[in-house]
């Protein structure tokens, strides 16, 4: 990948520097951009020639080819998009080469790859504030000494051995710790529909939930993202935006794919917003154990469906923005 093409209304134009400079390398890839990939053939033992590279890079159908490639190398530009929510991968990539006179002729294949991870679009869904506050308020705080435990996670060097899970260091083979919650921090549950009904209806669950989960970092919040069957964000990630961009990309598994998370959302969640497109009797029982704890709960509603609950919805439509 040499460089992304970002489109107009990227959350890029709106997110601080602080928080652009923690994403990820060489750039974050939103719904809509464009990537520019270099398609290169090389040859380590001096020019040699012809051949030929053929394959996928999600949806599209690549390829690149040279009379002769040089040792320093023949690349051929190329640009796919706009690009949907999700992995974009590279598949069934073969080079075919020769000698000049073709008496020769000789195949390779590439195993499949991970190219880019697309990232769901999202915008501030609260009264919009000015870049200097954004820049103050993406600085969480971090885990405390409060009676509200928070997670697990490795130990580090530092950490009071009373805080040692010790059941949990058993089960990982490492060393593992009890992570409270500093007192006063409010801890998000954003719990996702397991499987929407549609690929449209998905990708608007994921933008309202990133977008939910941006307002609460930059308040000072934390955020954990869930959806029955699947495991819950970790503590360690609740307080950047970028692991739950990518956690919401990957969403929800891929028919087939390994079930797990069969544990629910952590316990330590003080508030809860389920984003849904469809009545899901998991989600139900999660936002009403936050409400009997004393928290505040509320939903999304992609499209029609009625919930079982009497929490409060807001609807929305396939439309992006809101």
């Amino acid at each position: 990948m040499r460089g992304t093409q970002p489109a107009p209304g990227s959350p890029l134009e709106e997110m601080p520097d602080r928080v652009l400079r923690t994403g990820p390398v060489p750039a974050p890839v939103f719904e809509g951009d464009r990537l520019t990939l270099d398609l290169r053939l090389v040859s380590p033992r001096g020019t040699r020639g012809p051949a030929r590279m053929h394959g996928r890079v999600g949806e599209v159908e690549l390829s690149a080819a040279a009379g002769l490639v040089p040792a320093a190398g023949a690349s051929h530009l190329e640009t796919v998009g706009p690009l949907r929510r999700g992995v974009v991968g590279a598949a069934g990539w073969e080079l075919e080469t020769s000698d000049l006179i073709g008496l020769f002729r000789h195949r390779t294949w590439a195993g499949d790859s991970e190219v880019a991870l697309v990232l769901p679009l999202f915008a501030a869904l609260t009264e919009r504030v000015h870049a200097r506050e954004l820049e103050a308020s993406v600085t969480a705080p971090r885990s405390g000494s409060g009676n509200e435990l928070f997670g697990v996670r490795e130990y580090r060097p530092g950490d009071p051995l009373r805080r040692i899970h010790w059941r949990s260091s058993a089960r990982h083979g490492e060393l593992i710790v009890r992570e409270y919650e500093p007192p006063g921090v409010q801890t998000l549950g954003i719990l996702c529909d397991p499987d929407p009904p549609s690929r449209e209806a998905a990708d608007q669950i994921a933008r309202i939930a990133a977008s939910e989960a941006w307002d609460c970092l930059r308040a000072g919040g934390r955020v954990v993202l869930w959806a029955p069957g699947c495991e819950p964000t970790r503590p360690e990630e609740s307080r950047s935006i970028w692991p739950l961009l990518e956690w919401l990309a990957k969403w929800p598994l891929p028919a087939g794919a390994e079930v797990g998370g069969d544990e629910g959302p952590p316990a330590s969640l003080s508030d809860a917003i389920a984003v849904t497109a469809a009545d899901n009797a998991a989600i139900t029982e999660a936002l009403e154990t936050v409400r009997r704890r004393g928290g505040s709960v509320r939903a999304w509603v992609v499209g029609d469906a009625e919930l079982e609950t009497d929490t409060p919805v807001q609807r929305a439509g396939l439309k992006w923005p809101l």
